[in-house]
């Protein structure tokens, strides 16, 4: 610890995690700014808490010590798509509740889980988002070969509890929509989603925090596939944002209750966007991500509206 005062601030982290590089720079970055400023600050990690409510009043142990001085800060950094109601959001509920302000809160990041639960969120807000069915019960996805046809071929095809571009198909017609049945694992409900041609290959994700818009970085693949995660071999590159598009980016983070979060956004060939994923967790890599001479293809370079 920085000092002898009780602690301001907690990073809390997984130990999944922990030892990535995103989670590695944050916490560099936390201690130096908290013994610049003198204010104390401890490193977490999530299965070293134990919650306890006694004589009535909640309270909690790290390792077998009893805390008394609680943060005034958290902040969280967990792998969303794990991310489970009964143990991790337990553990951020616990904290919330003995008056910690916590970044993100329990429920932001709940938004953010399930790529279906973004979207309820996000509807009737006026946010463009592209056509999205999905369906009730983890065993269902048969039924809906007939039910999305209406989006009309070919369709996206992604896993709600997906990550890293993992789990995301493009489905060419009813027949390939069937085979997919078969093959893909159906741990959690899968969502239909129209798809957006022009921005095949490519997306912009918006830094926002604060509710500010503080980066932003085109995305494209490399190899021809849908997906532009840098994790599948995508590369990204620094880029200017309309102010259409930075608005945009804004209005999802403050609708899904953000303090910090990463945007995805489609492109459409008239320069306006379309929301693809909210990412409660930005910057989470792969634990090893092997380096890539690949470069963006010349015809892909230009692609935002002046900002």
């Amino acid at each position: 610890m920085c000092s002898s005062v009780a602690a301001k601030l907690w990073f809390l982290t997984d130990r999944r995690i922990r030892e990535d590089y995103p989670q590695k720079e944050i916490l560099r970055a936390l201690k130096a700014k908290c013994c610049e400023e003198e204010l104390d600050f401890r490193a977490v990690v999530m299965d070293e808490v134990v919650l306890t409510i006694e004589q009535g009043n909640l309270g909690l142990r790290i390792n077998g010590e009893l805390i008394t001085a609680y943060p005034q800060v958290v902040v969280v950094r967990v792998p969303t798509p794990w991310v489970q109601s009964d143990s991790d959001i337990t553990v951020l509920r616990h904290l919330e509740k003995m008056g910690c302000r916590l970044m993100n809160r329990p429920q932001a990041i709940l938004n953010c889980v399930n790529k279906f639960w973004t979207f309820q969120e996000l509807a009737g807000h006026g946010v463009p988002l592209p056509d999205t069915f999905s369906y009730g019960g983890h065993e269902n996805f048969a039924k809906m070969i007939d039910e999305a046809e209406v989006l009309e071929f070919p369709m996206v095809v992604k896993n709600t509890r997906g990550h890293r571009g993992k789990a995301v198909f493009l489905a060419r017609d009813k027949h390939h929509l069937a085979d997919l049945s078969h093959l893909i694992r159906h741990e959690a409900p899968y969502l239909f989603q129209k798809y957006i041609k022009e921005s095949h290959g490519r997306d912009v994700r918006v830094i926002v925090v604060g509710g500010r818009v503080v980066g932003t970085m085109l995305r494209c693949s490399t190899d021809g596939r849908m997906q532009s995660n840098c994790s599948l071999g995508g590369v990204g590159m620094m880029c200017s944002l309309s102010e259409q598009g930075k608005q945009l980016a804004i209005q999802v983070s403050n609708i899904l209750g953000m303090d910090v979060c990463g945007i995805d956004l489609l492109m459409k060939d008239d320069g306006s966007f379309c929301v693809c994923e909210a990412n409660a967790n930005p910057f989470q890599e792969p634990k090893k991500q092997k380096q890539t001479n690949k470069k963006i293809p010349r015809e892909k370079t230009f692609l935002l509206p002046p900002s």
